[in-house]
């Protein structure tokens, strides 16, 4: 059967502290339909006390004066009101000491797929990515009015367009920043695809070979624009930024994944980032008179549009194997060395 995997609210998993002997927090926003934060943690080792929530719209400032709750560490969550047509960020502080920032990731659009914050995870140096820096999105060529006026809000100041000349052509972006990067990625071509499985010529099971050369492929093929990607955010003026191909699930993943490696992030953490998009693409609409078809058809667009594991697991184990480590790949072939990379540390890293 043709699945519909369309989930409005993304959960986190966080570990807060600098130092070695700090708690592993992990800390959940969900955003609730009858417009509440539903709030919860978990601590290792189980503490005792008290956790203060401080909100605010700016993830990089918080008044400590006012928490908005006080609860008894141990009661694992709390339900927050939340406020209308804002985008809010939460400050958690465990006994006075351990503090991680939380939001729900996924910002639901009306006509954008997969749109949703990179911000919040943890390095392997226990320091955390700053939320509202880098979104990662599907094509902006879909957003609606009321899509617009939530990119405004979130002061979206440069896009990276990632699609092709034909692509950008035939669905031009319906938002206009102060900065458009087109760094149309090669290797992608969906729409081919699209016509070989309607014309039963490719499985499911094709599909998923496909993804997996078509991400070595964008991978090996594209140094110079990702090169271009990480000089543009290097200059503090381009932020926020936001990713954006045709869904947002496979050249965004790939400029994704590449920079949460840049900065120290676990390779499991970014796998997992990259699955969440099977919960924000809303295939049948995508795909609407899905049922004209076949199962075999509908099982291998289905494939088509899903994010699989396998094909950026095996990426990444493509580059340890290929250049011994993360750290070579990005010194050689994207010239991004240590310097270049503490200083993007430092802007993208709390």
């Amino acid at each position: 059967m043709f699945k519909k995997i369309l989930f409005p609210f993304i959960s986190l998993t966080l570990f807060a502290g600098c130092a070695k002997d700090s708690p592993q927090i992990n800390a959940v926003c969900e955003l609730k339909p009858n417009g509440t934060y539903l709030i919860k943690w978990e601590t290792f080792p189980p503490m005792a006390g008290v956790v203060k929530a401080y909100e605010s719209t700016n993830p990089d400032s918080f008044n400590r004066c006012s928490p908005i709750f006080e609860q008894n560490i141990q009661a694992g969550y709390q339900n927050v009101l939340a406020k209308a047509f804002t985008r809010s960020y939460l400050k958690l502080v465990f006994n006075k000491k351990y503090a991680t920032v939380i939001a729900p990731r996924n910002i639901p659009m009306q006509g954008i797929f997969n749109f949703r914050d990179l911000g919040g995870y943890y390095t392997n140096d226990h320091q955390q990515m700053k939320w509202g820096k880098i979104y990662r999105s599907g094509s902006l060529s879909m957003a609606t009015h009321y899509d617009r006026d939530l990119l405004k809000g979130l002061k979206i100041t440069s896009v990276v367009d990632l699609r092709t000349e034909r692509e950008r052509d035939n669905y031009p972006n319906k938002y206009q920043a102060s900065q458009v990067y087109n760094l149309p990625l090669r290797g992608n071509r969906h729409d081919f695809f699209f016509d070989e499985i309607l014309s039963n010529r490719m499985n499911a099971s094709d599909i998923l070979v496909y993804d997996q050369n078509i991400f070595s492929f964008l991978m090996e093929n594209n140094a110079d624009y990702f090169i271009k990607l990480f000089d543009l955010l290097l200059n503090e003026k381009n932020y926020p930024v936001v990713l954006s191909c045709f869904l947002g699930k496979d050249r965004a993943a790939i400029a994704s994944a590449l920079i949460l490696l840049a900065l120290g992030v676990n390779d499991d953490v970014i796998l997992d980032d990259f699955l969440i998009s099977n919960d924000l693409i809303d295939y049948r609409s995508l795909f609407w008179n899905a049922d004209a078809y076949n199962y075999d058809i509908q099982e291998a667009i289905t494939a088509l549009y899903s994010a699989h594991k396998e094909t950026l697991e095996g990426t990444l184990k493509a580059i340890e194997l290929n250049y011994g480590s993360v750290d070579n790949y990005l010194e050689k072939e994207l010239h991004l060395n240590h310097k270049k990379r503490e200083k993007l540390k430092s802007i993208l890293l709390y």
